[in-house]
């Protein structure tokens, strides 16, 4: 009998160990949260889940030596690292990523590399410059998780990480894309390719969605934009800053200038322009912008976009880039430049 008992307690106590062990070896295998460099044909498809985290890990957890770092919200994702020439370059762009947090994302990435950066391409967003915009994430809280006492033990035992496992591994063994956004295992993402007719109501959505919501009578300007910006070029008096507006479709930034936000518009590149002394422009009515094949949503170019800009930004020569898409705005053509925006709303669109 006592010989049962003991039996019955060992069972008792190996089922709960098995669970542990499968679930933090599937996290493991699969990695959803990049805590460690391994790859295989389960984790070739990663999605975005949380990539404040997932790049902060990636940063912390794997060698990071780079000559220059990009930094932008979700439309600057779909930019591959790769295509910067020479420049060894890293993504650090993330969903919804505010001016607020560049900071410390890059400072954190300057200590992970253990040297200044030469370069620092950041992607600017005319959304992010709303004073009452909300939800403005906190980096530190992320960097905090990657440096927590056994941070990569403990979230291997994550149910829920569990979950996002399985639906990794779904996504890789399978020929189409699960995830609006997918990351292969260096960074470098896709985006889910959508029918014609599906994106144009997305993009009818998001030109209402913004003119509402993000443009709407709630927006008001930012005047720490300058603030913000030079804490930047304070913080890296040693690196070259390029920045680059992103391009959202010609739709959506008619949207802007219907529910009269040009001027704040026009205030936000000359505040660039003041503080960096110049910046590449990509928002306004191009080819590129005005052709909504580029596009799966108002907002959001589709990767070879993303190369274009990457190769205009770097200085690299592209002949599929078209002559229309990209002005290096400075402070000698700016007033020409605002004029040429201005033109090119009123030639294409109708406004009250």
């Amino acid at each position: 009998m006592r010989k049962k008992y003991k039996i019955w307690i060992i069972i008792t106590l190996m089922l709960p160990a098995s669970v542990f062990l499968f679930v933090g070896g599937v996290n493991y295998y699969v990695d959803p949260l990049w805590n460690f460099s391994h790859e295989n044909s389960f984790n070739d498809s990663q999605e975005h889940f949380n990539e404040r985290q997932q790049k902060t890990n990636m940063i912390t957890f794997r060698d990071f030596d780079y000559d220059a770092l990009l930094i932008g919200s979700s439309r600057s994702t779909y930019i591959n690292q790769n295509e910067f020439g020479k420049l060894k370059t890293f993504n650090y762009s993330v969903s919804s990523m505010s001016m607020q947090e560049y900071n410390d994302f890059i400072e954190y990435a300057k200590k992970q590399n253990k040297k200044e950066f030469e370069y620092i391409f950041i992607g600017l967003d005319f959304f992010a410059t709303d004073k009452t915009r909300k939800n403005i994430e906190n980096p530190m809280s992320y960097i905090n998780n990657t440096n927590e006492f056994a941070y990569r033990i403990k979230s291997l035992l994550s149910i829920d990480l569990f979950k996002q496992s399985l639906e990794n591994a779904r996504s890789s063994r399978d020929e189409k894309q699960h995830f609006l956004r997918s990351y292969d295992r260096n960074n470098v993402a896709s985006a889910k390719v959508f029918k014609q007719e599906t994106v144009e109501k997305e993009i009818k959505a998001t030109v209402e969605n913004y003119k509402k919501n993000v443009y709407g009578k709630g927006y008001k300007y930012n005047e720490d934009v300058p603030k913000i910006l030079l804490e930047l070029k304070k913080n890296n008096p040693d690196t070259k800053f390029v920045i680059y507006t992103t391009p959202v479709t010609s739709d959506l930034f008619a949207g802007l200038h219907e529910v009269g936000r040009l001027e704040d518009y026009n205030r936000w590149l000359t505040d660039i322009v003041d503080v960096f002394g110049s910046v590449h422009n990509f928002m306004y009515v191009n080819s590129i912008t005005q052709d909504t094949t580029n596009y799966y949503d108002g907002h959001h170019a589709y990767p070879e976009i993303g190369t274009m800009i990457a190769h205009k930004i770097a200085d690299i020569n592209d002949p599929n880039i078209p002559d229309d898409f990209g002005v290096l705005v400075t402070t000698e053509n700016i007033k020409e430049h605002l004029n040429y925006v201005e033109v090119g709303l009123e030639k294409h669109y109708v406004f009250d």
